[in-house]
């Protein structure tokens, strides 16, 4: 089962590094997901994840003055359309992620997989295996 077969399709929640961390928090509360994509026009795209938000608060760094771009990952590990959902699966395992930033064929950002897509992708597909 290829990345394309379930990836969010819905607006992808960006953030710049300028933001403050409070900014990113509320927006990834606000959307119910886990992470949000960092564009800032050099490099590829980051990502800022409640893990990063957590290790801020620890910190004591001030949410309402830190910004996105002093916890946030620079030139995240992407992953493109056409990856297979055991690839993608086993590169979040292998390095600690839980969130994976999807680009089409062109570069551009169009979503994110959490493992929790990726285990809800595959029980779907096992369920329609079965089944059929």
């Amino acid at each position: 089962m290829l990345i394309k077969s379930f990836v969010t399709r819905q607006e992808v929640l960006t953030v710049d590094p300028e933001h403050t961390l409070s900014e990113a928090a509320r927006g990834i509360w606000e959307r119910g997901v886990g992470s949000a994509v960092v564009l800032s026009g050099e490099g590829g795209p980051g990502i800022i994840t409640e893990r990063d938000l957590l290790r801020a608060v620890a910190d004591g760094a001030d949410p309402t003055s830190t910004k996105v771009g002093a916890y946030m990952t620079s030139n995240a590990v992407t992953i493109t359309v056409g990856w297979h959902v055991v690839d993608a699966a086993r590169t979040m395992i292998e390095r600690g992620f839980r969130h994976l930033i999807v680009l089409d064929d062109a570069g551009e950002v169009v979503g994110m997989v959490s493992i929790r897509d990726m285990v809800r992708a595959l029980l779907e597909d096992k369920k329609r295996t079965l089944a059929g």
